[in-house]
């Protein structure tokens, strides 16, 4: 999007930006000022926070604030971005923020609020919600988490329920905020943006709604589980690759959650630099820990594609849109692009895999395997050339060999003939000797001339087949990855 232009048009970083910026909940007023990328402004027009943990933005361009008279007359604004704040982030700054918004108590336990306020995992009551009471800043903190990562991760996401099963979940309640924007805008054309949680927000609200022209999420989970069957026969024709892009993490647990199954948008994995070093909380006793892992052990058996260690890792904090990359046009450096960039990523990246929760089989695995083999292509075929290379030049310095051993022989024998046994013999007796030795039979005595070609050539055609093979191994990755490229492009992922 350019400022102070009619064109509306934001870039990924500009998207990954407004989910971002979607988390302070300085935010959450009118008028707000929202910086994007390259100094660009965008401002708050509405806003929506409720006790489902439900924060959503509503922002528009500079140009679309202006002929709106500020955000007063709606039915003006030209474009639209709604923004969904995604799980509550577990952080000492966000708790903060709240207890400043609504006032602290004393006497609030932060741990204890939450745990008392959550259902065991194996109990399910259909759209039965968790509610807490939104007095103090301790309590709107806690009903966020639970609501957040408690109620809509664990219990729809997780679970896979119906989200139409809950007539006030979050994503439900997204579902209506965005029709009511759109009855306050009518001419305006509205985009979805969201991180985590919120990207699925994004997501659905996205496939329920016709008038949303676009959106771009980060990091959610797929909801494909979680709609109805007549839109997941949408899904299933591919109605929505053209307008909903889906970046996922190889390192991110929510990222990863339901990838198992059919994509509804155009999904991208984006390269995260930061490879998994792992949480380690077995030595952790407290209860909130021990909780979550007793909680997550159990879902594994209900979601193959939970990875708990991500999950938990996510939870506690590392779930942040900060690992993104940029290239200069504002798209998303991703796996495929930096492994084309880098072939000696592809080691950590396959290692990255496989302490992932993902299918084996699945286009992103195929997708780095393919590199990883064009990679093994390339590193044997230099591999060969370096030692077959070795083996014929020692080989080739054999005539050297020969020639040096036999100098230091003539040598020896000149020292010694005239004198003693060998009186009557002349250094020219010596080298006569050694001619005819060389020569004898057409054959150099020394060592065979034609074992010596032999080698050669068999050492040229190892050579010649070694370079054959790794050919095969590049083409077989290149085409391998063509046609997972092409599978992706079919399936809506890249």
């Amino acid at each position: 999007m350019t400022i102070k232009s009619n064109q509306f048009k934001l870039t990924d970083e500009d998207y990954k930006e407004i989910s971002s910026k979607s988390y302070a909940i300085k935010n959450y007023k009118h008028s707000q000022e929202i910086e994007i990328s390259n100094g660009q402004i965008m401002y708050v027009v509405d806003y929506q926070e409720t006790k489902k943990g439900l924060n959503a933005l509503t922002l528009v361009s500079e140009i679309d604030f202006e002929r709106s008279d500020g955000g007063r007359d709606l039915t003006k604004i030209k474009n639209a971005v709604i923004a969904y704040r995604g799980s509550e982030p577990i952080g000492a700054g966000q708790y903060k923020d709240t207890i400043k918004k609504h006032g602290k108590k004393e006497s609030d336990d932060l741990l204890s609020t939450i745990l008392t306020k959550l259902p065991p995992f194996s109990r399910s009551k259909g759209s039965q919600e968790v509610t807490t009471k939104l007095t103090t800043g301790t309590t709107a903190y806690t009903n966020e988490i639970v609501q957040d990562w408690m109620v809509s991760d664990t219990k729809y996401l997780i679970k896979n329920i119906p989200f139409e099963n809950g007539a006030e979940n979050q994503m439900v309640q997204a579902d209506r905020y965005v029709k009511e924007i759109h009855k306050k805008m009518p001419n305006a054309k509205m985009y979805v943006t969201g991180h985590s949680l919120g990207g699925s927000n994004a997501s659905y609200v996205l496939v329920k709604n016709d008038f949303i022209k676009g959106g771009v999420t980060f990091e959610n989970p797929n909801i494909y589980p979680n709609l109805s069957d007549g839109l997941q026969a949408k899904v299933l024709k591919g109605d929505y690759r053209s307008r909903l892009t889906e970046y996922i993490n190889l390192n991110d647990g929510l990222s990863l959650l339901n990838r198992h199954t059919t994509e509804i948008g155009r999904v991208k994995v984006m390269y995260d630099a930061a490879l998994p070093e792992g949480v380690d909380y077995s030595e952790d006793s407290s209860k909130a820990v021990q909780f979550m892992k007793d909680l997550l052990n159990r879902a594994m058996s209900v979601n193959p594609s939970l990875d708990a260690n991500l999950f938990l890792e996510a939870l506690a904090g590392s779930h942040g849109l900060d690992r993104y990359a940029f290239s200069s046009d504002g798209s998303v450096e991703t796996i495929d692009d930096m492994l084309k960039k880098n072939p000696s990523l592809t080691a950590a990246m396959l290692h990255q895999l496989s302490q992932s929760n993902v299918h084996p089989q699945s286009v992103v695995a195929i997708l780095i395997k393919s590199h990883v083999l064009m990679n093994t292509g390339r590193k044997f075929s230099t591999y060969a050339e370096h030692h077959i290379q070795q083996i014929i030049r020692k080989i080739e310095k054999l005539d050297d060999k020969v020639d040096q051993s036999v100098e230091r022989v003539r040598s020896r024998y000149k020292q010694i003939v005239g004198f003693g046994s060998y009186d009557q013999l002349t250094a020219s007796d010596v080298d006569a000797v050694i001619r005819h030795l060389k020569t004898e039979g057409l054959e150099n005595e020394f060592y065979s001339v034609k074992e010596y070609d032999t080698a050669i050539d068999s050492a040229m055609n190892i050579k010649r087949w070694l370079d054959s093979i790794s050919d095969d191994m590049s083409q077989l990755g290149k085409k391998y990855h063509d046609a997972d490229t092409a599978l992706a492009k079919n399936m809506g992922i890249s």
